[in-house]
């Protein structure tokens, strides 16, 4: 009797003491490709998990990759990433509707491990992609 109390004990310890799983890491990466000169707008992209904000990257110039690391529950979710433009003092989603060349966003449902990688690809000429694979940079022209 006693042993089957030392062994639900230690099961439900266990139980109780078990190591919740652990958190999904989204890695978001952009380029941006063939930038009319004159346009190189500071940006910004903002990521949403789920319909709710996760992360804000750092502030940078088109012309420059940038990347942010956000987390979330492994699984299927729905992502979507909105990339900002600063503009005459005012940050304005970088859409037609606001009169830029492309739409500069990514709205899908992925499944999310304990690293996964989203690469966007802003092409002015050629719109808006995006990868699982690592960002090497603007496409070669053919």
């Amino acid at each position: 009797m006693k042993k089957l109390l030392v062994i639900l004990a230690v099961l439900t310890a266990n139980t109780l003491l078990a190591t919740p799983p652990k958190e999904g890491k989204l890695t978001v990466s952009w380029v941006f490709c063939n930038i009319v000169e004159g346009y190189d707008h500071d940006t910004k992209c903002v990521v949403f998990i789920d319909d709710k904000q996760v992360g804000e990257s750092t502030v940078n110039k088109e012309s420059h990759k940038n990347s942010i690391t956000v987390t979330a529950s492994p699984g299927k979710h729905n992502v979507r990433v909105l990339n900002y433009a600063l503009y005459e003092g005012n940050w304005e989603e970088h859409t037609i509707a606001n009169e830029y060349s492309i739409d500069c966003s990514y709205d899908n449902s992925m499944s999310i491990g304990s690293k996964s990688m989203l690469s966007l690809v802003f092409d002015i000429d050629s719109g808006t992609t995006s990868t699982n694979k690592k960002l090497k940079g603007c496409p070669k022209k053919k």
